[in-house]
């Protein structure tokens, strides 16, 4: 059997230390949860001011309905045939998600 010299030092750590190391562990985890909720936030209230001046754009346009636009019937008439056309479909319509639940 072999034979070692080494004697591993005992580490001790004192209530003072083990709490100062703690409580920088708890500031630098909490500056990182309240840096990444300070975000979500932030796009959220995005989406929201950007919602509004879409609507107030859409209150105050002159044409409201899109198949009354100008641009849109040339557009139909030049490429897609008409509103309901198999590329039109494919192309201009999309699905709706809801996101009325932004928080």
């Amino acid at each position: 059997m072999a034979q070692y010299d080494y004697i591993e030092k005992a580490v001790r750590v004192t209530r003072r230390e083990f709490l100062g190391v703690v409580g920088i562990a708890g500031a630098v985890l909490w500056t990182g949860a309240y840096a990444a909720t300070d975000l979500v936030q932030d796009r959220t209230k995005y989406i929201k001011m950007r919602a509004q001046g879409i609507y107030r754009d859409d209150a105050q346009a002159k044409i409201r309905q899109s198949h009354n636009n100008q641009a849109v019937r040339q557009m139909y008439a030049r490429f897609a045939q008409n509103p309901l056309s198999p590329l039109a479909e494919e192309l201009f319509h999309t699905k709706y998600v809801n996101r009325t639940q932004l928080g």
